[in-house]
């Protein structure tokens, strides 16, 4: 597996409020870059397009309250997740993105600088979310 990791982020917010924001797909649309094509979302999936990369359809996985949410890719040539961990800070809380995938060496050098930048992005509205 390889993992890509986003910074981490300060939110102004406690972690059960951001898990549960969070946990609503539909909310992921605000932290999605700009860059994004065709988001769709339910509370549980969500779909888009990134450049150069084929449609991405994600649902909601794992949800351990307060600490961790995951989503897993459906229909996908590439096994993959997408981790948000979150850490409570007392009147803020403290999260951080991971994607895991099953990806040879050819492919990671492909995805690595987009996934990467994706990553950064999600992570830097996170903090305002």
């Amino acid at each position: 597996m390889t993992t890509f990791k986003s910074p981490e982020v300060i939110v102004n917010k406690s972690a059960e409020d951001f898990f549960n924001k969070i946990g609503n797909l539909n909310n992921l649309k605000d932290i999605m870059p700009s860059s994004i094509k065709d988001f769709e979302s339910t509370e549980s999936t969500c779909s888009f397009k990134m450049k150069g990369m084929p449609a991405l359809n994600l649902e909601l996985g794992e949800k351990t309250p307060f600490s961790k949410i995951s989503l897993t890719a459906k229909g996908s040539q590439v096994p993959f997740s997408l981790d948000c961990i979150i850490i409570e800070k007392g009147e803020q809380c403290q999260a951080s993105l991971e994607i895991n995938a099953g990806l040879n060496i050819m492919m990671k050098m492909m995805v690595e600088k987009p996934l990467t930048q994706f990553l950064d992005v999600l992570a830097s509205k996170m903090a305002n979310f």
